[in-house]
């Protein structure tokens, strides 16, 4: 996913603080460099919840995100089982 379409969508889900705080290592990481569909990460953030107050990890948070993208792929799977 291109860092322009990540920001924008760290801004409109109301996380902009973590955008200016992880994007160095969003890049570097390559954390969202596979992910082709925005709502992934769209959806992560609307069931996750971050304060800007309390402490935020870049360890934490891609691990979080990772296990979430794992699963919303294999929830996708499922439901265009041969079964649905």
């Amino acid at each position: 996913m291109d860092a322009g379409v990540v920001k924008d969508i760290f801004e409109n889900s109301g996380y902009e603080f973590l955008y200016e705080k992880f994007n160095y290592q969003f890049y570097i990481s390559g954390l969202f460099d596979k992910i082709e569909n925005s709502r992934i990460l769209e959806s992560f953030l609307d069931h996750y919840s971050f304060d800007e107050n309390e402490r935020n990890l870049f360890d934490d948070f891609a691990f979080h995100f990772r296990i979430f993208h794992n699963l919303y792929e294999k929830n996708s799977l499922f439901n265009e089982g041969p079964c649905h």
